[in-house]
């Protein structure tokens, strides 16, 4: 409730009284004004680009801040490491790191300061580790009972330092799929082979209570995905292997008795039909025109990369015609469920598709002749604090033709003061003695009444937006057209897309209207607020281009409480029917 002076409160009860006005123009220093509009999920940015040819590679992101590629030029392993990667960083030293097979995946995971890379020998599987984040490199390593990994691989580390590789080979039986796994610095010692129906074309991995794992596999003509699970005991028993289940991310259809029969291949085991010969193809065969395609034909389905973010749902880039794709696994929802939503692509040809993974604020996608980069969604922040209020000055009270102020609740309000030009006092603002009358700065408007101190109490603050020039015979005015915090919010518009308690519960209803408060330099508090208010943690997704108004209006439809105004001062209030009555102080109605 708003106090007045006793010589005030006296004034307004008198029978006949004359009200007085004062106006104050106060500069403002606003926030920072949001950049450009990015109207998808996520904006990429891209770091570097070169000629460099594409194959096989990997991306790793160690916690020192480095970015770790990999990739795969004929049977050589380069290896790159940019310690502080960036729009002005160099991306075009690579080192190289060992052979391999020729056309063969190779697969690299990063936790803390450890990196391991994996790569196919020729009978067998092989580790490389760097625990400095690929600043040096120890040797090779032999992983006995292992097959090579040409047609898929994947590394992932548990937070506990536990770690896993999945890989799948042509040697022996490429319908199998086989798993190391690391626990307290041991590997396993067995092939941890896994029999199946499914060809390997790709694998993915990321560990999230169970090793989950995506596959690319050839399903007949079709490239497929599909979900595995090998279990740790969240929801899979621990070392066994889940049911598989396609998902519908990607059923492209290869044709590969048209690849087969286009590159003559008749190595296979025949059979006669209406008196031609027919060749059923091997699984070298079929290998080999899935590795053809992705040379130079638009193979549909490619390149499966997984990351788990720490604070963001699982992401999944895949390649479709060479485009690169990101999915997002649906908030509140297991890997098992295979609920991928949220697809957005990234402006580029990738045939073996975009590697992925995170730090706290950015997701990088590199291939061997491309970085990118884009924030998390969730990382959002409100622009630069401004300054506030500074210096002001007062409307001499004789310029004042007229105010007019239009209230409106949960809506912008507004207030118009037309003011005497005759004599063009006010032809040039916001320089000389009119340096505070400029677009921004706050107008402080005081009513009161006549009295021996002609005293004003303080009812409304509001912010410059516009003013315009009028003449008519005899009088030349300047008004000057200000919103209140309602229109601040309104023309502020997020310009990302924005997800908040996507993971985890970060924020009550409360902490988010405070949250985008800040957007324009607001702050919040209460007089009186609901439990529900600082107990509801929504799942909000805010558009791109949505104002922050809209935010906060949708906000406070799942509460009972109400916001309230004074400047960039919001206070919560929670209505009650035993609250006091309160009034408000106005010009009485039709007075001179």
């Amino acid at each position: 409730m708003r106090s007045l002076s006793s010589t005030l409160l006296a004034a307004q009860l008198k029978a006949t009284r004359k009200p007085v006005l004062k106006v104050e123009v106060q500069a403002y220093g606003h926030p920072a004004k949001a950049d450009a509009i990015q109207w998808q999920v996520f904006g990429w940015q891209k770091l570097h680009g070169d000629s460099t040819t594409q194959n096989h590679h990997g991306v790793a992101l160690p916690s020192d801040g480095s970015l770790d590629r990999i990739r795969l030029s004929n049977t050589t392993i380069y290896h790159q490491r940019v310690t502080d990667p960036g729009p002005s960083s160099d991306y075009s030293n690579w080192t190289n790191l060992g052979n391999t097979i020729a056309d063969s995946h190779l697969a690299i995971a990063a936790q803390g300061t450890e990196v391991i890379v994996a790569a196919a020998g020729a009978s067998s599987l092989y580790r490389r580790e760097s625990s400095d984040s690929g600043a040096t490199w120890g040797s090779w390593v032999n992983m006995n009972n292992t097959r090579p990994c040409e047609r898929g691989c994947a590394v992932a580390f548990k937070p506990n330092g536990d770690c896993a590789i999945v890989h799948a080979s042509d040697v022996n039986d490429p319908t199998s799929l086989y798993i190391q796994t690391r626990t307290s610095g041991n590997w396993s010692t067995g092939l941890g082979q896994r029999g199946g129906d499914w060809e390997m074309e790709g694998l993915a991995m990321y560990y999230d209570g169970d090793w989950n794992i995506i596959a690319l596999v050839i399903d007949g003509n079709y490239l497929s995905v599909v979900r595995m699970i090998y279990g740790d005991g969240d929801q899979v028993s621990a070392g066994t292997w889940g049911t598989d289940q396609k998902i519908g991310l990607g059923r492209a259809r290869l044709d590969i008795a048209a690849q087969i029969a286009m590159r003559r291949f008749e190595t296979g085991w025949s059979w006669t039909t209406r008196g031609r010969a027919r060749y059923q193809p091997t699984y070298w065969e079929k290998r080999q025109a899935v590795i053809e395609a992705l040379a130079g034909e638009s193979l549909d389905v490619g390149g499966a990369f997984l990351t788990l973010p720490s604070s963001y749902p699982a992401l999944l880039s895949l390649a479709r015609e060479n485009q690169p794709w990101l999915f997002r696994l649906k908030p509140g929802s297991e890997f098992i469920d295979y609920n991928w939503n949220k697809a957005s692509n990234i402006n580029t040809v990738a045939p073996y598709g975009l590697a992925i993974d995170t730090d706290a604020t950015y997701i990088y996608a590199t291939q061997a002749n491309e970085v990118w980069r884009t924030a998390i969604p969730s990382s959002w922040e409100p622009p630069t604090q401004g300054d506030g209020p500074g210096s002001k000055t007062t409307i001499t009270s004789s310029h004042i033709l007229g105010v007019t102020e239009r209230i409106e609740p949960e809506q912008p309000s507004e207030l118009e003061v037309e003011l005497d030009n005759s004599a063009g006092t006010y032809n040039s603002p916001g320089s000389g003695a009119l340096a505070n009358l400029k677009r921004g700065s706050r107008v402080n408007l005081h009513l009161g009444y006549r009295t021996s101190q002609d005293e004003t109490s303080e009812v409304g603050r509001y912010f410059i937006e516009a003013w315009e020039y009028n003449r008519s015979p005899g009088q030349a005015t300047f008004t000057v057209n200000c919103t209140d915090a309602w229109g601040l919010l309104q023309s502020f518009r997020f310009n990302k897309p924005v997800e908040w308690n996507v993971s985890s519960d970060d924020y009550t209803v409360y902490d988010l209207v405070e949250l985008v408060m800040q957007a324009v330099g607001g702050t919040l508090s209460y007089k009186s607020r609901s439990s529900l208010i600082t107990s509801l943690y929504p799942k909000l997704e805010v558009h791109a281009g949505e104002s922050s108004a809209s935010v906060i209006s949708r906000l406070l439809a799942l509460v009972p409480d109400v916001i309230y105004f004074w400047g960039l001062d919001a206070y919560i209030v929670h209505p009650q029917a035993a609250d006091t009555p309160e009034y408000e102080y106005e010009f009485p109605k039709g007075a001179a």
